[in-house]
């Protein structure tokens, strides 16, 4: 009745009352959050279980998965419902609110795709662009990039990650680092962040070559990072995304939900210098090179977000957990010194609401760890 491989997804049924977890093993487990009692295990799914999401408001669990498929299932009677098919490759994220339908990524077929779950239908949305600008496209409006990046392009291999804003409005975050903000009307990106968490450094000699005195001319170009984490909060213009720059970046969606601007990061942002600093506050992130700006407070690949509202409708701020890994949660594509274990941000409602001057600011809170030694 237990996980027999790594667990990973975990999420909670919004009336407090369920458990549910994926693993490696192909299983999900529902248990009882009042004692962590297993009440139902499903094998339905033919490999690993990657995501969860519930229904908001309801117990309507929705499960993603390497075998290409989502499941749905119903809580209340612990049963199966139904099989969604479609995806080309493994399913790696799924999302969903309060209406009957979700969106998942199938990573390298680089598709979202909306799920109308009562009308059994779908919504096919193409990636596989550049995460940058493209000929068709007006810089200024279509996309934004960190600093001095603004000329370079990454192919997106893969699309990783998915939170939903509203109903109709999503955003999905990929191997090349971009941010995409997608409506349901268009069946491609309206706006999308470019190397939204700056850029890996480039091996150094001696790590690319065997040889005993390597080539001094380093190979390769500088990677973008990976968008490992995205959050939003419901219902709201903020999006929250994390990578293993130990960064949880801040982004607010424009008025007219055409553009996706920075905001700033949890946690205090220290600078080597004041002209880099001052580059730093006007792009709304942290600077994109790691000699500028040291690590940030969350150490480790940051391998999911989640948000939720403290007190009666938030009146007492957010609440940010932020769970974090020495390695990617799929695979062992990254090491980066850190621990296994959660971060955990509160940020005050003061803060929350506080006027951005610029469009940028700090967001500075209260910050407790719950971190294992492994």
């Amino acid at each position: 009745m237990h996980h027999t491989a790594t667990i990973l997804a975990v999420t909670a049924s919004p009336d407090g009352n369920y458990i549910a977890t994926g693993g490696a093993d192909k299983r999900l487990i529902i248990w009882s959050a009042a004692d962590l009692k297993p009440l139902r295990v499903f094998t339905q799914h033919r490999d690993a279980v990657t995501g969860l999401a519930f229904r908001k408001g309801t117990n309507q669990l929705y499960s993603s998965s390497k075998d290409r498929t989502i499941k749905t299932w119903s809580l209340d009677e612990l049963g199966y419902m139904e099989t969604l098919f479609g995806h080309q490759d493994e399913v790696v994220d799924v999302a969903a609110l309060a209406m009957e339908r979700c969106v998942s990524v199938g990573a390298r077929d680089r598709t979202a795709r909306l799920w109308k779950v009562v009308e059994e239908s779908q919504l096919v949305f193409r990636g596989g662009g550049g995460g940058g600008n493209t000929e068709k496209r007006k810089p200024e409006e279509n996309s934004l990039t960190n600093g001095d990046l603004k000329s370079i392009s990454y192919a997106e291999g893969s699309i990783d990650r998915v939170a939903m804003i509203d109903e109709e409005t999503f955003v999905t975050g990929s191997d090349n680092g971009g941010i995409s903000l997608w409506s349901m009307h268009k069946k491609k990106p309206v706006f999308t962040v470019a190397v939204a968490h700056g850029l890996d450094p480039p091996l150094k000699p001696e790590e690319a070559s065997a040889e005993a005195v390597p080539d001094l001319k380093v190979p390769g170009e500088p990677q973008p990072r990976w968008i490992t984490a995205l959050a939003t909060v419901p219902y709201s213009d903020l999006i929250l995304s994390g990578s293993w720059d130990g960064w949880v970046r801040v982004w607010r969606i424009s008025e007219n939900k055409k553009r996706i601007e920075g905001v700033g990061v949890f946690g205090n942002v220290p600078v080597v210098e004041q002209n880099i600093h001052e580059e730093v506050r006007m792009n709304g992130v942290g600077s994109i090179h790691s000699e500028d700006v040291e690590q940030g407070p969350v150490s480790g690949v940051i391998n999911d977000i989640e948000v939720f509202e403290r007190g009666d409708r938030g009146k007492d701020g957010l609440c940010v957990v932020v769970a974090t890994g020495k390695e990617h949660r799929l695979g062992r594509w990254k090491i980066v010194k850190g621990k296994n274990g959660a971060v955990v941000f509160e940020v005050p409602r003061k803060a929350a609401l506080d006027p951005i001057p610029n469009g940028v600011k700090q967001l500075n809170g209260e910050i407790s760890e719950m971190q294992s030694k492994k």
